[in-house]
């Protein structure tokens, strides 16, 4: 065995290493298709002090270390770029630590999952407002303030999981271990405010990527869940796109308090229906856009005056009711009351097997997005030729477009954008062109958003380093990331090669 295994191992014990292939692959992957290195050695640590320790010997070592939560990422947030490198699974670590119902904030171990956060929650009547990403079933609390995640649900109240954030606690890459917020105080007894004690270092941790320092514990605030609730779902006019839009600006110029308000496209609902994904709208004469709400109220005429609100917004734009129950094609209903909005967000994934996503998730104003569509039209047009070759392996083309439009903060929208295609190996056999297509194809679609003005926020490893690549970040704005990089991890140890550090 190696001098680092056995530091590793004499640091967590045997049981919690591994440098066995089968696991090194295993925790090399993600759900995107391409495959960018093999991690060395894979840790399961169980607390902040033995993660300063692992660092210390990366250091020492001058070894990579990948932190990793749930891994359920779609952009290579949580895994190696290049061969070898440790990778740091946070699972062991989900704990919940302390919940201070008369403040309503809740403390936990970062590796701990957003459904089993909020399931706990729900025992007192509370939730976690945004219910982290859409894969948060499994997601982690550390992956989701590392992306600045949204789409779990709740969004258009709460916007991302990031703004209920309170404290910190996180071993830095050269091993210290800090707390922000209240907790700089060292006569604090416990986390309650995110500002003050000096500038909010928080944030410095929010959106990271894993690249400034790796989170252990973290402090949000927790909602009661209001007592009632409603939730619609109606099937939008032609031009649904521009519709869609005109809907989601009126609610914010209106200031409707929503929940949720989600805009799902023609062709999602066209495909997913081929394909047997959307059962409840089988019946559905026309397979167009659907357009569905979600509000919460404390009253019964709160809730009445809102939902009156919002269906005076829908039918003015000649939006069609479905009816109030799942069978009828209530899909709002599913979202909120099944816990749907925990698996709506996979789209297209797998309608096939091996028919994986190659995408990112952006922001953008509400009245931009109908052009970007647009735009994503006319690019997979101009890439068709790359796209026969894939039809002509597989015998499915590659499906370009986003996937549902969520409404969040402010007046802008989340885009998950890019297209779904296969991984190389099809039907017993490897083919290296479909990897080199979908890479080619991949960077061009990103790049083609990108200079719509977008606001990536699941930066991965792809995001973050086409961001570098293509110049889009400004030369001072850059040279001052690499600047804090460098002064917090002064050999690139931390989750090294995204950003291009």
């Amino acid at each position: 065995m190696s001098e680092v295994y056995q530091k590793l191992k004499k640091i967590l014990s045997e049981k919690f290493v591994s440098n066995d292939l089968y696991m090194r692959h295993a925790y090399s992957r993600n759900v995107d298709p391409v495959l960018q290195g093999i991690t060395e050695y894979v840790v399961r640590p169980k607390d902040a002090k033995e993660i300063s320790e692992i660092l210390k010997v990366a250091n020492g070592e001058n070894i990579p270390v990948i932190p990793r939560g749930a891994g359920c990422c779609e952009f290579g947030g949580s895994k190696p770029i290049g061969d070898g490198g440790i990778v740091l699974d946070m699972k062991r670590m989900e704990n919940i630590i302390n919940l201070d119902e008369e403040n309503l904030l809740v403390t936990v171990e970062a590796g701990i999952s957003w459904s089993k956060l909020n399931e706990y929650l729900s025992q007192f009547g509370l939730y976690t407002g945004c219910m982290g990403p859409g894969s948060g079933l499994t997601a982690s609390v550390g992956g989701g303030i590392s992306h600045h995640s949204v789409g779990g649900g709740g969004c258009a109240k709460y916007g991302a999981c990031t703004n209920q954030l309170v404290s910190l606690e996180v071993v830095l890459p050269t091993g210290e271990i800090i707390e922000t917020g209240s907790q700089a105080n060292k006569f604090s007894k416990f986390p309650f405010n995110r500002f003050g004690n000096g500038p909010d270092l928080a944030s410095l941790f929010c959106g990271d990527n894993g690249c400034f320092g790796v989170k252990t514990k973290v402090t949000l605030q927790v909602f009661p869940r209001p007592p009632y609730a409603n939730y619609k779902t109606f099937l939008l006019p032609r031009k649904s796109v521009e519709t869609s839009a005109k809907i989601f600006t009126e609610i914010r110029q209106k200031g409707v308090d929503v929940y949720d308000a989600i805009y799902i496209m023609d062709l999602l609902v066209s495909v997913g229906c081929q394909y047997g994904l959307f059962p409840l709208w089988d019946n559905l004469k026309r397979k167009r856009g659907v357009f569905f709400y979600v509000i919460e109220a404390n009253s019964e005429v709160e809730l009445e005056e809102k939902t009156k609100q919002l269906d005076n917004i829908l039918l003015s734009n000649k939006a069609e009711e479905l009816g109030p129950e799942i069978a009828d094609g209530n899909f709002a209903k599913w979202h909120y009351c099944q816990q749907g909005h925990y698996l709506f967000a996979h789209n297209l994934w797998g309608v096939v097997p091996g028919f994986e996503p190659l995408d990112a998730e952006c922001h953008t104003p509400i009245n931009f997005y109908p052009g970007i569509l647009k735009d994503l039209d006319q690019w997979d047009m101009e890439h068709s030729e790359d796209m026969k070759k894939i039809l002509d392996i597989t015998g499915l083309r590659p499906i370009t477009g986003s996937g549902p439009i969520i409404l969040v903060d402010g007046n802008n929208v989340e885009l998950t954008c890019g297209f779904t295609s296969f991984a190389s190996y099809v039907n017993g056999k490897n083919y290296d062109i479909i990897r080199e297509i979908n890479l080619k194809l991949w960077k061009s679609i990103l790049e083609r958003v990108t200079k719509h003005g977008v606001q990536w926020y699941m930066m991965g490893a792809m995001m973050s380093r086409l961001m570098v690549e293509i110049g889009a970040y400004p030369k001072e704005y850059y040279d001052f990331l690499k600047k804090i990089k460098k002064t917090l991890d002064p050999k690139f140890i931390l989750s090294r090669g995204k950003f291009n550090f």
